[in-house]
C-alpha cells in the first residue's frame, strides 16, 4: 500500500468516526482508553485516566517514554553523569537523584540473580569479645564492660605502623589488635605488642573493623578502605576470604560491594550475620556469614541516603537501624527491610555516629544521640524520631557520644552523655534535660620542650578550679621504632592528679553573655574549616551535594586533627566510673566522669584521633596520628 493510500484510509477512518460519534451523541475524546489509546491527547495518562506508564519522561503524542538526563548536555549529544556535571559546571538535582537510586538499584538487582541470596541459619553474628566493632557493640554506646586503668598507669607496648591511624582498635578473643592505617594495610597486633600478619586492603584505611562471621573456618574482619571496597579478613592468617570464596560462587565474586567513593563508615554485624555499612550515598545490609559449607554475600537491601554516609550504623533490639548522613539527616529504617521508619533534619552534617541508650532505667523510652558539626548535640526518642532536646557546644562535632548509665534510678541526672568537640572540650551533658553537668578543656600549653606543663603543675588547661598541684610524673616504657617495644629506654610522661578526681567539680570560668556570643560565634566559623578528622580526604558538604562526589580539601591529608575529636568510652571500676578519650594536643586522658577532673594523662606521639578500646582484663589500646599503636595497663595488670 502506497503512502497515499495510508493517508486516504486514515482520512477515511477518522471520517467514520467522526460520523458514527454525531450518530450517537459521544465525543470522540471519550473513547480513549488503555484499549484504543490512538484516540487519546495525552496517550501517556489517557488524558488524565492514569498516572503516566513512564518511571521518567513521556512524549503525550506517542506514549514513548525517555529520560531527558541521557542526553542532557550539548544540544542533547552528552548524557548527564557526575563526571559531566563537573566538567559543564552544571548540577541538576533531579539527574543527580536518578543516578544514585539507578546505582543503588543495581546493586539490590545484582543479588537477585545469585542462587546463593538466600544464606543458611548463623549460629554467631557478632563476636561476643569487648570492642569487636567501633564503639564496643551493636548500639554504638561506647561503654566498657570492664574496668579501665586508673592508677600506677603503665604504658606496657608501642607498636609503630607505616602511616597515620585514624581507625580504632577492635581485639579478638585471643588478645589481638586489630587497626587500619593510611598505609593502606590492616594491621593485626597481638597482645605482646608483636605483629602477626599485615593485609594490604588497595588504599588507606580510615574505617573499623568489626569481628565476626566466620567465612571459611575462621572469623571475619569486615571493614572499608579508601579504594570503595569492603574487605572480608581472616583473623586468624590476614588473608582475604573473598578470594577464598570467589572459586564457590558462579558470580565469580561480582556480588561484591564495590563503591564508587571511600568507605569511611565502619561495619556493623548483626546476630543473624548480616553486616550494616555506609557507600557512598547509601546504607546497605549485606548478607556475609556461612553455615553448613554455604556461602551468600548478596545485597539483602540498600537505602538511598542525602549525602554521603561516613558514621557507623548503629542498631538497636527492636528491628531498626540508625544512620546519619553528611547532608544533616538522620535515618531510622526497619532492619529486615530497609523501610523508612523516621528521619530527623540537623542543621549540619552529621559526621558522628549515632549511639543508644536502650533499656533506660526510668522506664523512658529508647533514646539515640549525635553530634554534628553544627556544635550541636541531639537527643531524640528513638521510637518517633522526636527531639528531646539539643546542647550546643562552641565547636563542630565529629565525635561520637558516649553514655554513662544513672547511678541508681533515683539519679535525678538519668545517667550522662559524654562528647568532644573541636573546641579541644570534653563535655558532659545530662541525659535527662541536655543540661551541662561539666566542661574539661583537654589541651595542654606547651613550654617549648619536653611534657608539656602548665602554671599549676598539670600539664594541661585545667578547667577545674579544685586541681591539685601536687602531680606525680611517673616514667613509663615506650618507642618510636618500627617495631614493638617492652621496658624501652625511652620514656613518656605519665601525670597523674594529686587524689582520685573525685574532689570538686569542672567548672568554666564566668564570661558575659556578650563575650560568650561574640566567642562561640568565632570557633563556630573557625570549625567549619577543620577537615573531619577520620576521612583521608576530607568532604566540604556543599560541593558533595553539589557534584555528589568527595571533593579533596588541602587540609584533608597534610594536617593534624583539632580538639577532641576521638570518641570517648565510659568505664566502671566498681566505685567510679571514668571517662577515656585522646586530645589533638598529644595526649591520653582519664576523666572522672562525675567531676570532670583529670585523672591522669599520657604524653603519646601524635594526636589522638582513634577511640580507645579495653580488653577484658583492663588492659587499655588506642593509637595516635603518628601511626603508633598502644597499650595501657596497671602495674598490677598480669599477661595471659
Amino acid at each position: 500500500m502506497g503512502p497515499r493510500r495510508c493517508v486516504a484510509s486514515w482520512f477515511f477512518c477518522l471520517c467514520f468516526v467522526t460520523i458514527l460519534s454525531f450518530a450517537t451523541g459521544q465525543d470522540p475524546a471519550d473513547a480513549c482508553s488503555e484499549t484504543d489509546p490512538s484516540v487519546c491527547a495525552d496517550r501517556c495518562t489517557l488524558d488524565g485516566r492514569r498516572e503516566s506508564i513512564c518511571p521518567y519522561e513521556c512524549v503525550p503524542g506517542t506514549g514513548a517514554c525517555f529520560n531527558d538526563c541521557d542526553l542532557f548536555f550539548s544540544d542533547g549529544q552528552v548524557a548527564y553523569s557526575t563526571e559531566n556535571a563537573v566538567l559543564f559546571d552544571t548540577y541538576v538535582p533531579h539527574c543527580a537523584a536518578r543516578l544514585a537510586s539507578a546505582s543503588a538499584k543495581a546493586f539490590v538487582d545484582d543479588s537477585f540473580t545469585s542462587e546463593l541470596r538466600y544464606p543458611p541459619n548463623v549460629t554467631q553474628g557478632l563476636s561476643p569479645v569487648p570492642f569487636s566493632m567501633f564503639r564496643n557493640g551493636l548500639s554504638h554506646a561506647g561503654r566498657s564492660a570492664s574496668s579501665g586503668p586508673v592508677s600506677n598507669v603503665t604504658v606496657s607496648w608501642t607498636f609503630q605502623t607505616g602511616g597515620r591511624i585514624f581507625s580504632s582498635p577492635t581485639l579478638a578473643e585471643d588478645g589481638t589488635v586489630y587497626v587500619g592505617c593510611m598505609d593502606g594495610l590492616v594491621y593485626g597486633v597481638s597482645v605482646a605488642g608483636v605483629v602477626k600478619w599485615r593485609y594490604p586492603a588497595g588504599g588507606p584505611v580510615v574505617a573499623t573493623a568489626a569481628i565476626g562471621n566466620n567465612i571459611g573456618s575462621d572469623s571475619t574482619l569486615f571493614i572499608g578502605s579508601t579504594d570503595g571496597t569492603l574487605h572480608a579478613v581472616s583473623a586468624n592468617y590476614g588473608t582475604s576470604k573473598w578470594s577464598y570464596v570467589r572459586p564457590r560462587s558462579h558470580l565469580n565474586g561480582t556480588w561484591q560491594l564495590r563503591a564508587k567513593k571511600p568507605i569511611v563508615s565502619s561495619a556493623a554485624i548483626a546476630v543473624d550475620g548480616v553486616v550494616f555499612v555506609g557507600a557512598d550515598n547509601s546504607l546497605f545490609a549485606i548478607h556475609a556469614a556461612t553455615g553448613g559449607g554455604g556461602f551468600a554475600g548478596t545485597t539483602k537491601w540498600s537505602f538511598e541516603t542525602r549525602g554521603l554516609v561516613l558514621g557507623s550504623p548503629a542498631l538497636d533490639t527492636n528491628d531498626s537501624v540508625f544512620v546519619g548522613s553528611m547532608a544533616g539527616t538522620l535515618y531510622s529504617l526497619r532492619r529486615s527491610d530497609g523501610k523508612l521508619q523516621w528521619e530527623f533534619h540537623a542543621a549540619g552534617g552529621l559526621y558522628s555516629s549515632p549511639s543508644l541508650d536502650l533499656n533506660r532505667v526510668d522506664g523512658t523510652a529508647d533514646r539515640v544521640y549525635i553530634g554534628g558539626v553544627d556544635s550541636y548535640l541531639y537527643a531524640l526518642n528513638a521510637t518517633n524520631g522526636k527531639l528531646l532536646w539539643k546542647f550546643r557546644a562552641a565547636a563542630a562535632i565529629y565525635a561520637s557520644p558516649a553514655t554513662a548509665p544513672p547511678a541508681d534510678q533515683h539519679d535525678p541526672s538519668g545517667g550522662l552523655v559524654f562528647v568532644g568537640s573541636t573546641d579541644w572540650k570534653l563535655y558532659a551533658v545530662r541525659a535527662n534535660d541536655g543540661v551541662l553537668a561539666w566542661n574539661q578543656t583537654l589541651r595542654k600549653q606547651s613550654t617549648g620542650g619536653g611534657a608539656a606543663a602548665n602554671a599549676n603543675g598539670t600539664g594541661y588547661e585545667n578547667t577545674a578550679s579544685s586541681t591539685t598541684s601536687d602531680t606525680t610524673n611517673t616514667n613509663v616504657t615506650d618507642t618510636s621504632t618500627n617495631t614493638s617495644s617492652r621496658n624501652s629506654s625511652n620514656t613518656t610522661n605519665v601525670t597523674f592528679s594529686g587524689h582520685d578526681g573525685y574532689g570538686e567539680p569542672a567548672r568554666t570560668p564566668y564570661t558575659s553573655a556578650g563575650a560568650r556570643e561574640k566567642l562561640d560565634a568565632a570557633r563556630v566559623l573557625k570549625a567549619e574549616g577543620v577537615c573531619p578528622p577520620n576521612l583521608a580526604q576530607g568532604v566540604g558538604e556543599e560541593l558533595s551535594l553539589r557534584f555528589g562526589s568527595n571533593m579533596v580539601l588541602t587540609c584533608g591529608r597534610d594536617t593534624p586533627s583539632v580538639g577532641v575529636v576521638g570518641s570517648p568510652v565510659y568505664a566502671w571500676n566498681g566505685t567510679h566510673g571514668f571517662v577515656y578519650v585522646g586530645s589533638s594536643d598529644s595526649a591520653f586522658y582519664a576523666i572522672a566522669a562525675e567531676t570532670g577532673k583529670v585523672q591522669w594523662r599520657i604524653d603519646v606521639a601524635g594526636p589522638v584521633a582513634s577511640s580507645a578500646a579495653i580488653d577484658s582484663q583492663g588492659r587499655l589500646y588506642f593509637a595516635t596520628d603518628n601511626g603508633v599503636v598502644y597499650q595501657v595497663v596497671e602495674n598490677s595488670t598480669t599477661y595471659t
